[in-house]
């Protein structure tokens, strides 16, 4: 059986860079690319550490669930961008 999905906030995350100024760079094209899409989405940039190096998680909150992020996804992957639902934990 599939594994229940959790009503609640969802995010989804757009890229991951080398630099928070690429991130920053990448949030900006992307919302004027997918402008009525992003309505109500808040652009986040998240660093995080991986094997010792730093990198810069895109990220777009502001779903009203699980579902929801899925659903922007699917408009963005269908244009050939990166998007990826990502579970609160």
């Amino acid at each position: 059986a599939p594994a229940p999905r959790h009503p609640g906030p969802g995010l989804v995350q757009c890229g991951a860079f080398e630099s928070a100024r690429g991130a920053g760079a990448e949030g900006s094209r992307l919302a004027g690319r997918f402008g009525v899409l992003m309505e109500g989405k808040s652009m986040v940039i998240q660093s995080a550490v991986s094997g010792g190096s730093t990198f810069y998680r895109l990220r777009a909150l502001g779903f009203e669930g699980e579902d929801d992020a899925r659903r922007f996804c699917s408009a963005f992957v269908i244009e050939n961008a990166s998007c990826i639902p990502v579970a609160h934990k």
